[in-house]
């Protein structure tokens, strides 16, 4: 029910980078057993070339985009508002968040002199953030992993209280790791690689500006050398060359097969009335009716005070999270477009301009400017909606009405299903 995408049959979340950490934070507040992967140009190769690594990452909670290529090539694709969701990024903003809400960290992986160093710096740029625990397990080969579960490891991380578990052991034995104590650890498994000798000091990341390029492979690979250059020779030629036969095929057969799903939805009867923020956090899983019954009742006391406020003072919530679900409460037509990256923000003004000297709706004229079509209309309408209500990226849908169920499950195919 997530919006995905599939790159040489892996599914790619589509989902902007402060989204998928909001849904991660949230799983966290859960501790509900999720793997999330990060993948780039290596990862997707060694899918391709194995099907059981493969059947793995189809499995996952979500598979981010690290990698600039597959962010470039989405683009390609139509998912124009997908952004670089890398490791590094996932990384230091689940600690900011998890340290100003609470939540547990727990660190597995890697060596002991490099969890030490994690350990230093943390306590520098994170002193409060609470880390459940630090471990480097011994050695187990990949062919292994999946005949025994480590029983003592399981309860100790469960019995931590951690809510997000940053996995280090390299790809593809950290993704298989994490498949095979998917569901046995009650905490959100998030794999990041090279991340702990990044986040260490040992491997320098890559300027900002080499990123953008696509180069961050190169400049790694200036770094450690011996090590990665039979990968890089293996995996980036041929992934460019799989990269431009789907996107040939993709052009060659592109049809707009959203058509046919959205004949007979009925635009006109969704709801755009904002939902209480308070009901939309509990929606969300991110707090109780309890909290809210609490909340309220400290601002009976202090009228001037705002649920979110209280929310936040309580570190229930973070104010990064606050603003988040406040601009999504009451997010505008024309932000969306503008977020999907579906028109130019000077056309998006001579539209705002037109409209107001007629009595059109702004997406009216910006099908009659052929901007985008009519699906495309109906599908932003339909996630607007959904924004506003609080249900965009639920999964549980047992207290939804059934228009709300139908709405979603448009949604999500949609986002499948997209350009």
């Amino acid at each position: 029910m997530i919006p995905k995408k599939g790159l040489f049959n892996v599914p790619i979340t589509c989902l902007p980078l402060d989204e998928q950490i909001m849904l991660i934070l949230r799983w966290a507040n859960m501790r509900a057993s999720k793997v999330v992967y990060l993948a780039n140009v290596h990862m997707l190769m060694e899918a391709h070339w194995n099907f059981s690594f493969r059947k793995i990452l189809n499995k996952a909670d979500l598979v981010t985009p690290d990698g600039k290529p597959l962010v470039l090539m989405l683009r390609q694709l139509g998912i124009y508002h997908q952004n670089q969701v890398s490791g590094m990024d996932v990384f230091l903003n689940l600690c900011a968040l998890a340290e100003i809400t609470g939540k547990p960290v727990y660190f597995l992986g890697s060596t002991q002199e490099i969890l030490d160093k994690i350990k230093r710096k943390l306590d520098e740029e994170y002193p409060i953030l609470k880390v459940a625990g630090m471990k480097s397990i011994p050695f187990v080969p990949i062919d292994e992993i999946d005949k025994s579960h480590n029983t003592e490891l399981i309860e100790e991380i469960n019995q931590s209280g951690a809510g997000i578990i940053f996995v280090c052991l390299g790809c593809p034995k950290q993704e298989i790791w994490m498949s095979h104590y998917h569901g046995k650890i009650q905490a959100v498994m998030v794999g990041v690689g090279a991340v702990f000798s990044m986040y260490a000091g040992i491997t320098p990341r890559a300027p900002h500006w080499v990123q953008q390029l696509c180069l961050e492979w190169l400049y790694r690979l200036t770094q450690e050398p011996l090590r990665l250059w039979k990968r890089y020779a293996s995996t980036i030629p041929y992934f460019i060359y799989l990269a431009i036969k789907e996107l040939a095929i993709t052009h060659k057969h592109n049809s707009n097969q959203t058509k046919n799903l959205l004949l007979g939805t009925d635009i006109e009867n969704l709801d755009f009335t904002p939902e209480k923020i308070g009901e939309i956090f509990v929606r969300q899983n991110i707090v109780t009716r309890e909290d809210i019954r609490q909340a309220l009742l400290e601002q009976s006391l202090n009228p001037n005070l705002k649920i979110g406020e209280i929310l936040v003072s309580k570190q229930l919530i973070s104010l990064k999270q606050l603003k988040f679900y406040l601009k999504n409460q009451n997010i505008q037509f024309g932000s969306l477009v503008l977020e999907k990256k579906l028109v130019r923000k000077q056309f998006l003004d001579k539209i705002l301009a037109l409209q107001s000297a007629t009595n059109h709706k702004l997406g009216e004229l910006l099908v009659q400017q052929e901007q985008f079509s009519e699906d495309i209309l109906k599908e932003v309408l339909i996630e607007q909606s959904l924004r506003r209500k609080g249900l965009f990226l639920i999964e549980n849908t047992s207290d939804k009405t059934t228009s709300q169920v139908e709405q979603q499950q448009l949604y999500f195919t949609f986002g499948q299903q997209k350009v």
